[in-house]
């Protein structure tokens, strides 16, 4: 467990935590590696400072919680889990939650765990709209206001999911992986110039892994 000086512990995304949410084969867990070492690479350098942004595709079928499996290895409290929908008592979807409440609870979340792990369960359950403070904190020396003060949102490192119809050939290709699910995600954001500007701030794509 490492302290960040943004307060709150720092979580470690490791190879073995990245790889228990990827697809299990050979070509997935040496992409797992290769990100890992990536972003410890991009962590030493000289790079302009953002948050890491690791977008994730699952099938449609397959509703585990990418948040648990992550939590349940790191020895830090600050992994977050984020929705775009709103749920009564039963789980049950009752609405869109808005840009204000994305911004809120994201900007606590960091206020608290300027280094921690930011789950974004569901992209496409997102508006454009309620999508823009995510936007924000993951750009370059990006950041969210609250409570009249700017939180820093570059140090921490989010973990997407996005729910697409699944291929065979995606099981073995990182290349195909990565330009179907941008051109999905623009698409599905409304093909405009927030969908481009958003699919620029993710720097990883893989292959989420299926129900066991």
């Amino acid at each position: 467990q490492v302290f960040g000086a943004a307060g709150g512990c720092r979580p470690l995304l490791t190879e073995e935590m990245l790889s228990s949410v990827t697809f299990q084969n050979d070509v997935w867990g040496a992409w797992s590696k290769s990100v890992v070492w990536s972003m410890r690479d991009a962590a030493r350098g000289d790079a302009p400072k953002k948050g890491a942004a690791i977008l994730l595709a699952r099938n449609t079928s397959y509703s585990g919680s990418v948040y648990e499996k992550l939590r349940d290895q790191s020895e830090c409290e600050c992994v977050g889990q984020f929705f775009g929908a709103n749920t009564n008592s039963r789980g049950d979807e009752v609405s869109s939650k808005s840009r204000g409440q994305v911004q809120k609870e994201l900007a606590e979340f960091l206020s608290s765990c300027g280094h921690g792990i930011v789950v974004v369960e569901g992209l496409d359950t997102f508006s454009s709209d309620s999508l823009s403070p995510l936007h924000n904190a993951m750009s370059e020396q990006g950041g969210l206001t609250h409570d009249g003060k700017m939180v820093a949102g570059y140090r921490a490192t989010y973990v997407l999911t996005m729910n697409i119809p699944m291929e065979e050939r995606f099981q073995e290709d990182e290349d195909l992986v990565k330009q179907a699910v941008k051109r999905i995600l623009v698409e599905r954001l409304g093909a405009g110039e927030f969908a481009s500007a958003f699919r620029r701030r993710i720097d990883y794509v893989g292959l989420g892994r299926e129900p066991s």
